[in-house]
């Protein structure tokens, strides 16, 4: 029976106030940047659905590029999700931390913060064990054999495997009814009500919702399924600093990984630092701990390259 990967990494003397200072919550900044993903997204859905109307080749590339948006938007809203789950918006308010993220992260996401967070975090207490749900996906999944060598080795490689991802996906979301009608209320009152006032006896509502549906049925599990596949590596590795992978380029910081996602290394060393800390904590112990650390350091620095040890300035 495997047991849980040990951590791999102590913290150099002189760090631990850092450490600790790191793991403060900031409310404030954390709904700031949900409301703005969560109302950008019909934003992008409405202007597109306005300029189908008014053309339609520009509203056709208008609506593939809005579900593309839409799709990164719910990408960054499930890291809030994730967030959420370890309390990293409010430590002290545990209620107004789930609450909050559930309204602005949990509802256009369809997903619910207490099952996420019992998946997660068995994920974190067993990571590299048969009871660890993202090693199980891993290897049902096949994913360390992704062939990275190009995109379109990558692309060949993924789009399979995205349809098995997706269906099990879609099965679990099914399963939560509560979560299931909180998503299709947030997409009456986001989506089709918006619509319906902005432009009665139109075909608008069609529209804003086909873009909607593009961008949470086709964009987000590529984006997502992309970034769940990056962040670790268990077959050659035995520690949670080894198994788990930095991915530090910009595509990875912007769209892949939003929030700060990309910093899993120090996430996994300490979880209970809040998105908006980790990028400083990585480069206060890229600082005091060059060989330890920074060199040590799993860094992905393209979708389609294989984690090695760090080669990129820790100031990126």
């Amino acid at each position: 029976m495997r047991q849980p990967y040990r951590r791999g990494y102590q913290v150099v003397p002189g760090m631990r106030g850092i450490v600790g200072s790191a793991h403060r919550t900031r409310l404030w900044i954390t709904v700031s940047v949900g409301l703005f993903d969560h109302l950008s997204i019909p934003a992008a859905v409405l202007a597109a659905t306005w300029l189908w109307l008014w053309s339609l080749p520009v509203g056709i590339a208008a609506g593939l590029l809005a579900a593309g948006f839409v799709g990164q938007q719910l990408r960054a809203l499930e890291c809030l999700v994730h967030e959420a789950c370890h309390f990293n918006w409010s430590r002290h308010h545990r209620k107004v931390n789930d609450w909050l993220a559930a309204v602005l992260a949990g509802w256009p996401t369809g997903l619910g913060i207490g099952n996420y967070r019992s998946a997660h975090l068995l994920h974190h207490r067993r990571l590299g064990t048969d009871e660890d749900p993202d090693r199980q996906r891993y290897e049902e999944l096949d994913i360390e054999s992704l062939d990275r060598t190009s995109v379109v080795a990558f692309a060949k490689g993924m789009l399979p495997r995205l349809v098995a991802y997706q269906r099990g996906w879609l099965r679990a979301t099914a399963a939560q009814l509560v979560t299931l009608g909180a998503l299709g209320l947030w997409v009456l009152w986001a989506v089709v009500a918006p619509a319906i006032l902005l432009w009665p006896g139109t075909s608008a509502v069609a529209v804003s919702a086909a873009v909607w549906l593009l961008g949470y049925l086709f964009a987000l599990p590529i984006i997502r399924f992309i970034g769940e596949s990056s962040e670790h590596s268990y077959a050659d590795a035995d520690t949670v600093f080894d198994a788990t992978i930095t991915n530090l380029g910009r595509i990875q910081r912007w769209v892949i990984h939003p929030h700060s996602d990309g910093y899993h290394t120090v996430h996994h060393l300490w979880p209970g630092t809040p998105h908006h800390g980790l990028r400083q904590l990585h480069l206060a112990l890229s600082d005091a701990d060059p060989a330890g650390y920074a060199s040590r350091l799993r860094v992905r620095a393209r979708i389609v390259s294989r984690p090695s040890p760090n080669r990129l300035p820790v100031h990126g």
